[in-house]
């Protein structure tokens, strides 16, 4: 019946909660008020049922083998008999039943589990299944501690229990972190919980999906195995055997879980997956996307540059490389729009064109009779790539640093632009052939051919895009475009779908307001009535386990003065002496940490001093090693890491995260009348959601305790009100004195030993 497919989780959930259950025994039917129990004691079936309104079981029959369809009508009746009367059946509403399971597994359930209970985790939750039911879009701000990934997890399997759902529900995440905390942590913990409650039958499944090249190809392993093998080398015993392990299938394909060099990586990732490999029939990789791509998960797991890549991939109708999900959870969403800007932006090196041409030197074979065309239109081709980027070069306007400047495509460039397209097309066309012998290496190079016509025509198009230059090399550049309107193409690609979303982050407003990520990913082009918005703050209590020091005495932050860099350093050493080192430093320039840790390992002697520079991340750990140590970091410590405990007692703001200039900020200016609307729809809105990113490094838990400081001028002057109104509430002072005084009464003897 419909009502067990519907309640079954709620129906069984009550049955557990009253103790009537007996070991092994299962709901095989539900009618009106009543439920059918099953027990196999191994000699005999023997048949219960379960009065729902006054939850009394009463013994049915026994008999040796399981009831047939005419035996559960007969069952039916006998139930029936013996029912309460009521007026309305106890499953009728499932969604305020739906709402009702979820509140007592929030209130009951968990705690019984050792989860506290949190008014604001239920009420988040509540929201998720509200957007869920009523397939709106629901922005769910939730502050650190707030218990997020429990409410959207729960919100999402309660949900797909109560409408009897098989679609796989999406969690796309912007860190590895999170997704192994998904699956080793969060998804296992919730499914014990509800399995052991009888309100999952089975455990919650999920799987992780990423893009193919952190995936090894069995055909790839195959041949670098052998060419390791051969060269004998005793130094290569360890690689040899984790190949053999890949090889044989003693271990899955992902490779981020193997210890392997990113060189060898690269060896052995699938590259292109095709049906003439002749692995292709028993290819691990083929198999592992076609059990994916069905409904046998839960939870699809992957990051949110594969999920907006399955989004253009359906655009631009080819094939999905997720399955039709029922719901799609955006956690980490702040991140969200990066994400997009590098899905929907475009980039055409200046390489591009000659690696294509040496493809087609390599393939193009003595026999082809076109041979001499090809080579002529291949000289051209790269005459006119050469012309092309001198032309952009010279057309370079406003620089925004040192490797990126705003560019002009005038008529030079435009006539360029149209040779290469022109140059392509007839390639493309010499290039087609019916002989099967030729067809697969001729077909991937008129891919390839077509793959960069349509970037060449974007460029055509310029007037709707925003374009830049990027200088990657002494010779070598790249030039750059995004869709000045991603925010409606987002809107039209995403938002606009009829299904349920829920974008998460502890970061999402400013003071509760959402104008600017809604503006700046196109959410504000939804009909509000699709909407849901909730914030909630952190439980934490900072009033009593935080302060936030702003000096008066900083000059106005600038890299060039002496002065000011002094300041800095004079600044930071105090802060650090008082806080006995256990300090995270943010910086928002990889030039002036260096500079300042330089200054600094001159006067810091009596607690290690760490640099965290671009890509050494191993210095986090040797950070949390330390149990006292300073630690320099950019803009990627400030996310995403977690740091509990005394480890990180001091956080300090260098310089307040303002956006640096760039070709789509530039772009945003022209849309505004005067700066002073852009400073404050735009500048200070993206600052105060990446401050409030950093700030949530330091309370990662109930018991923690930190000294916020922000070393930037305009903190405690222009800012301030902005700054206050967005961070948690906590004490604020301008005396350094006050940060020793802090620790001293927060800290037990075991932080200063």
């Amino acid at each position: 019946m419909n009502e067990k497919k519907v309640c079954m989780a709620d129906i069984q959930n009550k049955i557990y909660e009253a103790g009537l259950f007996r070991p092994d025994e299962k709901v095989v039917l539900t009618t009106k008020n009543c439920v059918l129990l099953e027990l196999y004691t191994g000699k005999a079936y023997s048949y219960r049922m379960v009065d729902l309104t006054t939850l009394k079981a009463k013994r049915l029959f026994s008999r040796q083998k399981p009831l047939s369809s005419s035996g559960y009508q007969k069952a039916i009746e006998k139930m029936l008999a013996q029912v309460s009367e009521v007026e309305e059946p106890i499953l009728a509403d499932k969604h305020n039943r739906a709402r009702e399971l979820l509140t007592y597994i929030f209130t009951d359930i968990l705690p019984r589990h050792g989860m506290t209970f949190r008014e604001n985790q239920l009420s988040l939750a509540l929201s998720m299944l509200d957007a869920m039911e009523e397939t709106k879009v629901a922005l769910c701000e939730a502050e650190v501690g707030t218990g997020k990934t429990h409410a959207y997890i729960l919100a999402a399997t309660i949900y797909r229990l109560f409408h009897g759902s098989s679609q796989p529900t999406i969690i796309s995440t912007s860190t590895i972190a999170l997704q192994k905390a998904l699956t080793e942590e969060y998804i296992p913990q919730i499914s014990n919980v509800l399995m052991e409650h009888r309100i999952i039958e089975n455990p919650l499944s999920f799987v992780v999906r990423k893009g193919k090249s952190h995936y090894a190809c069995d055909d790839r392993v195959r041949n670098y195995r052998s060419s390791i093998v051969n060269n004998g080398r005793g130094e290569d015993k360890e690689l040899i055997e984790t190949l053999d392990c890949l090889y044989t299938g003693a271990c899955f394909i992902d490779l981020d879980s193997l210890p392997l060099t990113d060189y060898v990586k690269g060896r052995i990732c699938v590259e292109r997956c095709h049906l003439h490999c002749d692995l292709s029939t028993i290819c691990r990789y083929r198999n592992f996307i076609r059990i994916s791509q069905t409904d046998a998960f839960d939870f699809q797991i992957a990051n949110h540059n594969l999920v907006l890549a399955d989004v253009l991939s359906q655009k631009g109708g080819r094939n999905r490389l997720f399955p039709a999900c029922g719901i799609l959870i955006f956690d980490e969403a702040h991140k969200l729009l990066d994400t997009a800007r590098q899905m929907y932006g475009m980039t055409l090196e200046s390489v591009e064109l000659e690696r294509l041409t040496s493809s087609i030197y390599r393939s193009i074979g003595s026999q082809n009779p076109d041979k001499g065309e090809i080579l002529r239109l291949c000289e051209e081709m790269l005459r006119q790539n050469t012309a092309l980027f001198e032309n952009l070069r010279s057309s370079a306007g406003v620089s925004y640093d040192k490797t990126c400047s705003a560019v002009e495509l005038r008529f030079d460039s435009i006539q360029n632009l149209k040779a290469l397209t022109e140059i392509l097309r007839r390639l493309s066309v010499l290039f087609f052939t019916k002989d099967y012998r030729k067809a697969g290496a001729y077909g991937r190079l008129v891919s390839r051919m077509e793959q960069k016509l349509s970037k060449l025509m974007i460029l055509l198009d310029y007037s709707q895009s925003i374009c830049w230059l990027e200088h990657t090399g002494t010779t070598a550049c790249q030039v750059c475009t995004l869709p000045k309107q991603l925010d409606f193409l987002l809107f039209e690609d995403i938002w606009d779908k009829a299904m349920p979303y829920v974008l998460t982050s502890g970061t999402l407003s400013v003071g509760g307001d959402f104008s600017h990520f809604k503006h700046q990913t196109g959410i504000d082009f939804l009909d509000t009535g699709r909407l849901i918005e909730t914030s909630k703050a952190s439980p934490f209590h900072y009033r009593e386990h935080a302060l936030l020091y702003l000096p008066k005495d900083m000059p106005f932050p600038d890299v060039k003065n002496e002065e000011y860099m002094e300041a800095v350093l004079i600044k930071l050493t105090e802060l650090i002496q008082q806080t006995h080192g256990h300090t995270l430093v943010l910086f928002t320039s990889y030039r002036m940490m260096e500079i300042i840790y330089t200054g600094l390992s001159d006067r810091i002697t009596d607690y290690p001093l760490f640099l965290m520079g671009k890509g050494r991340l191993n210095a986090i750990e040797s950070f949390r090693k330390s149990k006292n140590g300073v630690l320099l970091a950019s803009d990627s410590a400030g996310e995403g890491i977690d740091l509990p405990g005394d480890i990180l007692s001091s956080l300090i703001v260098v310089k307040l995260p303002f956006p640096t200039p760039d070709p789509v900020g530039e772009y945003e200016k022209s849309l505004y009348d005067n700066f002073y609307s852009y400073l404050s729809d735009v500048i200070v809105p993206s600052m105060i959601i990446k401050l409030r990113q950093w700030i949530g490094r330091g309370i990662r838990r109930e018991t923690d305790t930190c000294v916020f400081s922000i070393l930037d001028s305009r903190a405690s002057e222009r800012y301030l009100n902005d700054i206050l109104a967005a961070l948690p509430d906590m004490p604020v002072t301008d005396r350094i004195e006050d940060v020793g005084r802090f620790i001293l009464s927060h800290k037990d003897e075991s932080y200063f030993a």
